[in-house]
């Protein structure tokens, strides 16, 4: 995976993250790995491992895809955080 890739899988990391509504702490424990870690890979001083993009992956399936590709595919189920912020707006009448 080139170099570039694999920051905007960090960015993605951390995107997933903050739609979740968990703190650092709370989405390292999640997906096993320590908050430091997860704080280096968000600051893109280290790449996230793999076997962290699959759990991940798993255990925030609908935005899998996404985050492997950049790419959704909405009538899968496959989603990014922006639509699902947007989705969020439509119901409460947020921007």
């Amino acid at each position: 995976m080139k170099e570039e890739k694999k920051h905007d899988t960090n960015k993605r990391i951390k995107k997933i993250r903050e739609i979740s509504g968990l703190t650092r702490d709370e989405f390292a424990l999640k997906v096993g790995i320590k908050s430091g870690q997860l704080a280096n890979i968000e600051h893109e001083k280290q790449f996230a491992p793999s076997w962290m993009i699959e759990t991940i992956s798993e255990s925030f399936n609908e935005y899998g895809y996404w985050l492997g590709t950049g790419k959704t595919i909405e009538s899968e189920g496959q989603i990014s955080p922006d639509i699902e912020e947007s989705r969020r707006n439509l119901k409460t009448g947020t921007h």
